[in-house]
């Protein structure tokens, strides 16, 4: 399966995106890395139409004026869903995405169906330590199973740039009180799905953001810190799939097969 690199243009100036699959659209909303074509991705390729679309700043991008908030950026995100999908989506953001596509459930969940956030960024305490300026450290932090981390195919200068972008969006304050006071406005079905080697987004705010969300299923994915796609793809996949599949009549129950699952549902 393979994605192709398009341009939207929109109201702001113009939008790069990746596009591939074909069956029921999904809207990804990208991590502080950027495009990442993981196989978790590929798989859902596979039975979707899959749109990635690059925040501005992102992977050798320009910023776009007046695009300067992630309140903002789900504005942004909603006029792409109008210009290039066209129709309601489903919705997967992952971890900087994640906060996106929460703004973007609040402010028009009119637009998207299922939702699903992976480690969603946004939610940490004022206490939670931040992450490592060390190299080495950080992918401790990052991931369960280094040993899986592909080879890098962009730049150092542009790796560098994705992760100074992530602060053109946000003041850098680890709460978005703002969110977190609307986050009773979401009525999409929502899936949380969080690494149990997590060292970047404690348990504790994925635990609050499943006590704000209406309709919500929060799961732990063994095994796996917050590069959930890369420490263990084939449970994402399976995961994420199943629970597109089947909505309101998702069930964590796959048996021994598919074995390494904690979850908790709420009713």
């Amino acid at each position: 399966m393979s994605f192709t690199e398009k341009t939207a243009s929109l109201s702001k100036g113009s939008v790069k995106y990746h596009v591939g699959g074909e069956g029921r659209p999904i809207l990804y909303l990208h991590s502080g890395g950027g495009i990442r074509v993981t196989q978790p991705v590929l798989d859902l390729a596979e039975n979707h139409t899959v749109f990635m679309m690059v925040t501005p700043g992102f992977d050798g991008t320009d910023y776009l004026d007046g695009v300067d908030t992630m309140e903002g950026m789900a504005e942004l995100a909603k006029e792409f869903i109008d210009s290039e999908i066209g129709e309601k989506c489903d919705l997967i953001g992952y971890s900087f995405g994640g906060w996106v596509a929460c703004w973007l459930a609040v402010l028009h969940g009119d637009l998207v169906d299922q939702i699903i956030l992976q480690a969603p960024a946004g939610f940490r305490g004022k206490d939670a330590p931040g992450l490592p300026t060390d190299p080495a450290e950080f992918v401790k932090v990052m991931y369960a199973h280094p040993e899986k981390i592909p080879s890098e195919d962009k730049p150092e200068d542009v790796l560098k740039h994705n992760r100074e972008a992530m602060g053109h969006y946000h003041s850098g304050a680890p709460m978005d009180n703002a969110l977190v006071a609307r986050l009773g406005e979401i009525e999409n079905l929502v899936l949380v799905v969080h690494g149990t080697e997590d060292g970047a987004i404690p348990k504790e705010s994925m635990q609050l953001l499943k006590s704000k969300l209406n309709r919500s299923h929060l799961v732990y994915v063994y095994d796996a810190a917050h590069g959930l796609e890369i420490d263990q793809p084939e449970r994402v996949s399976l995961l994420v799939n199943d629970f597109l599949a089947r909505g309101e009549g998702f069930l964590v129950n796959w048996g021994d097969e598919a074995a390494g699952f904690e979850a908790v549902s709420k009713a």
